[in-house]
This record gives C-alpha cells, structure tokens and sequence, in this order.
C-alpha cells in the first residue's frame, strides 16, 4: 500500500546509476544488454517513455539509427519538457540518418 510513497521505483533506481555509470564508461553494448534487463520495471507511462527514451539515446551512440528512431516512435507524449528531450533526440537521429554521419 505505502510502496509508491516510500519505496519509489524500482526502475529509476536501477536505471539512474546505470546511466550515470554509462556517462564515465562509454560502453554502449553492456549498457544496452543491462538497460534491456530494465524493461521490466517500467510500470508507468512515464517510466516507460523515459526507459525508451535511455534506449534510442544508447542506440544512437551505437550507430544504429534506424532502430533508435522506431524506439522514438514508440513515446508518447508526457509532458513539454519531456516532450522537448524527446524532441532533441529525435532531430539528433534524423541529422545522423539524413548526413549519414558518423562520429
């Protein structure tokens, strides 16, 4: 019953030091691998929009854009700051899909 307002979510706890641990390694495949693990934990809306959102972000840096844009396709729309990330990574996606750039 007090889980939501005590326990928080299980996903962002696990999530948000795997993202930050990401930020230092830069190892996409591993990242990607245990972020996929994740999926579960996404009970909300909003979890799962942010979960997907992490997700197109590490198959970006992994080259593969076409999946990252179908991922991207996948988020609803939660709210306008949300919605401006969403929108930031998206025009990312497309400028790399476009040039064909690779970094």
């Amino acid at each position: 019953m007090f889980g939501g307002l005590f326990g928080g979510s299980k996903l962002l706890k696990r999530m948000n030091p795997l993202m930050e641990l990401y930020s230092y390694s830069k190892n996409a495949e591993t990242t990607y691998r245990e972020l996929l693990a994740l999926e579960k934990y996404a009970r909300t809306k909003g979890e799962k929009a942010l979960y997907n959102l992490n997700r197109a972000g590490i198959l970006y840096d992994m080259y593969r854009y076409a999946e990252a844009a179908d991922v991207m396709r996948e988020i609803p729309s939660i709210n306008p700051e949300f919605d401006a990330r969403c929108a930031k990574m998206k025009t990312k996606i497309m400028a790399a899909m476009v040039k064909g750039e690779h970094r």
